[in-house]
């Protein structure tokens, strides 16, 4: 179907009414089948009561005793829907109504929750599929051919057309294929689906991107070629081209997202750092077919060495920067004092031209300099010799804006991916972290690791700019850590004989000073991770709020990575409507963009941008953008975690049967999750596996402890297990701990000998 359900109800308001005509012009339907889909669609909502119906005009019903929610299974069989900002909804096999795991429902809920008790709801309407495709092994069984998926939390199998039999592999019956949904289960009938071709599962690296972009139905999208994208004039924007200016190779791959320039110059208080984004949103027309195909792309999307990206390969080719070539930009000046706070900034549309591209490798030599340039410089860094100042200042700049950063309250944790070569481009660090609410610890020698402390400090700018003009922006929100999650958390470290300290009240410090004191401690990684799992997780808003990982505490709307999140080009069509429309108190137009950083809030009482002009921006924020773009984000770091594990589970893949050390980096009931470096991936040691005692679950104090004994299982210790199992599909790892042979045992071996 075109369009889901949860797409039909944004474009439709209780006070607002919609003509049929005029929903299928939102929803840019045209067939007849696209039509009669409509019809089926607007139906049910109207059985549902969540329509109304009315002199030929549709109206959505409030619906407030409906929850929205997305459906989390298990391979146990239970279900519940997760809520934003709220409990979890227990939702029982005979009340999921068919939905399936990952799907956006609305759920009404029949028993209210207790003290220990999560509430129990049932499966109202499904708003949005998760799964387009799948993948699934075909067999024969009781219904006929049917797929079964791989996933242990889609447990239903899908009826297969009897042509598919010719990709049954009787010599591999672990084959897996690809299958397209063609309709889901009703009533009592299965799912139907199609096989689209069959997938090796040992055919090395080009076949795993297979099996990953199968499993998340990202195979084959692309935008349209014959999308035209409009002319830029560089010679009415601001001319930056004597401007020293700095490209930085972050990504190592050659169709990885354009990323910004830096220039960097001196001022009589401090310094003035420009960040130059490419300009992207002048070159295709707001809500035209380029806009709305990447609005629901929402992201770009890295799988090691390849990229599905968001904006289009003519729209690339148009505004890559180059070394010694003129180009179109948006531009943003932060003024920074000494100590690298943010005193002002200014925003233009700029016309530059990159003076030098800094590599990997540059950085590495740079780094082994400390960036301090005496004497004559190593042959390998000759091409840099005329920017060795303007490089050994940016370092200076960008460190103490670091060093404001955490001292705001930002959160480092030395969490990074693995260094496998499979990993490729994930193993850097991100221009910013818009869901996980801390940022990986990055090194000096990294170009991202700059790209990022410019990154941030712009975007705070463009925040508290937009959050003074009360424009319709894309914020990005993150609160600090709660008092008693970060209590907890300490707790657990001092158990564990940490050297963490408590306050002068027995309080846990702040997030920042936890984490850095976490980095020393004898158990680090471990307890770096219980420290991110107290941290709140980011969301999306049309208002603005704190963001920690940036240290802002006001707003923070990110714009300089426009080619890798919709939500930052979004923010870009609204700078550069502001930068070319913006209006003034008086009602000119010139220099409309500075205000917010030269007068107060309270000073600014007037719109800046015509109804015309915000409009478009008010309206898309209004139907679920945040929403709809917190979901993108949320399936990309889904397809990228995938990716990790299939390159970990591959590394140990040649060796089960073997013994390693491992690290203990998780305790529960059922067993013990056990890291072995150095991909850090992670395997499960299953209680049934631990035959030498009766263990018990002690919770607080992330441990098992044998009965008779006194044996003890705690996290961080590092501990010998033997891989028995890896299972690459299911991203699934075995293990059993090696036990020691006790004294008796030995003495019964010597004896024998």
């Amino acid at each position: 179907m075109k369009f889901s359900v949860a797409k039909l109800l944004s474009q439709l308001h209780p006070d607002t009414p919609t003509t049929i005509t005029q929903l299928q012009k939102k929803l840019s339907l045209s067939g007849t089948s696209e039509k009669t889909q409509l019809d089926i669609a607007l139906t049910a909502l109207k059985a549902l009561g969540l329509l109304r119906h009315q002199d030929g005009r549709l109206y959505l019903q409030p619906h407030d005793h409906l929850v929205p929610a997305r459906l989390r299974n298990s391979s146990k069989g239970f279900c519940f829907a997760v809520r934003e900002g709220g409990g979890d909804i227990y939702i029982r096999d005979q009340h999921l109504n068919h939905a399936w795991d990952g799907d956006r429902v609305l759920v009404k809920i029949v028993r209210e929750g207790g003290r220990r008790r999560s509430p129990e709801g049932i499966v109202q309407c499904v708003l949005e599929r998760a799964h387009g495709t799948l993948l699934a092994i075909p067999k024969r069984s009781d219904h006929g051919l049917v797929a079964q998926p791989l996933d242990d939390r889609l447990p239903h199998p899908i009826q297969l057309p009897e042509d598919d039999s010719r990709h049954l592999d009787p010599s591999d019956h672990g084959a897996a294929a690809e299958v397209r949904l063609d309709r889901f289960p009703i009533a009592q009938h299965l799912a139907q689906g199609t096989i689209t071709r069959s997938l090796s599962t040992s055919g090395g690296e080009d076949q795993d991107q297979r099996l990953i972009q199968t499993k998340h139905g990202i195979f084959g999208r692309s935008a349209r070629s014959r999308a035209v994208l409009q002319p830029l004039d560089l010679q009415k924007r601001e001319d930056l081209r004597a401007l020293p200016t700095l490209l930085l190779e972050g990504y190592g791959v050659s169709d990885a997202p354009q990323l910004p320039a830096l220039s960097l110059e001196a001022t009589a208080t401090g310094s003035r750092l420009w960040v130059h984004s490419p300009a992207l949103a002048e070159r295709f027309a707001s809500l035209g077919y380029v806009d709305l195909w990447m609005r629901e792309r929402g992201t770009a999307i890295c799988t090691g060495r390849r990229w599905q990206g968001l904006v289009s390969a003519k729209l690339v080719k148009a505004s890559t920067f180059a070394v010694d070539e003129e180009q179109a930009a948006v531009s943003v000046a932060l003024d920074l004092g000494p100590d690298g706070t943010l005193e002002g900034y200014r925003f233009c549309c700029s016309r530059i031209k990159p003076h030098v591209l800094l590599n990997t490798r540059d950085f590495q030599a740079l780094a082994r300099q400390g960036f301090k340039f005496r004497g004559q410089l190593p042959a390998p860094l000759q091409h840099l010799k005329s920017h060795t100042a303007t490089i050994s200042q940016l370092h200076t700049v960008l460190d103490a804006v670091r060093q404001q950063r955490l001292a705001a309250g930002s959160i480092e944790l030395d969490l990074r991916w693995p260094a496998l070569k499979a990993v490729g481009d994930l193993q850097t660090v991100a221009l910013d972290e818009k869901l996980q609410g801390w940022l990986p610890r990055a090194q000096d020698h990294e170009p991202m690791a700059w790209l990022r402390e410019a990154a941030l400090v712009a975007n705070r700018a463009f925040g508290q700019h937009c959050a003074a003009l009360k424009l319709p922006a894309f914020y990005v929100q993150n609160a600090p850590a709660e008092a008693g999650d970060l209590n907890g958390v300490a707790r657990t470290a001092l158990g564990l004989e940490s050297n963490l300290e408590l306050g002068p009240d027995g309080n846990a410090p702040d997030g920042a000073t936890m984490a850095a004191a976490l980095r020393t401690a004898a158990r680090s990684r471990a307890l770096q991770k219980q420290l991110r799992n107290v941290v709140k997780p980011c969301t999306f808003a049309s208002e603005p709020g704190p963001y920690m990982p940036a240290g802002e505490r006001q707003a923070y709307a990110p714009f300089v990575g426009a080619a890798l999140h919709y939500g930052e080009l979004f923010n870009q069509q609204l700078l550069t409507t502001l930068l070319c429309h913006g209006k003034r108190s008086d009602g000119s137009h010139p220099q409309a963009v500075e205000l917010a950083s030269h007068q107060s809030r309270d000073q600014v009482s007037w719109d800046v941008l015509s109804p015309d002009h915000s409009k478009p921006f008010k309206d898309a924020l209004a139907e679920g953008l945040c929403q709809h773009l917190l979901d993108r984000s949320r399936f990309a770091a889904a397809v990228e975690a995938d990716w990790i594990a299939l390159c970990q589970a591959r590394h140990l893949e040649s060796r089960v049967g073997t013994t390693m050390d491992g690290v203990i980096s998780g305790v529960q009931s059922y067993g013990l999750f056990v890291e072995l470096p150095p991909t850090y991936a992670e395997g499960l040691v299953h209680i049934s596996a631990l035959r030498d005692d009766w263990y018990e679950f002690r919770a607080r104090q992330h441990r098992l402890l044998g009965r008779k004994s006194q044996r003890q299982f705690m996290l961080g210790d590092t501990i010998p297990v033997e891989i028995q199992k890896v299972d690459v599909l299911r991203n699934q790892i075995d293990l059993a701990v090696v036990t020691a042979a006790s004294p008796a045992e030995l003495a019964e071996v010597e004896g024998q000998a």
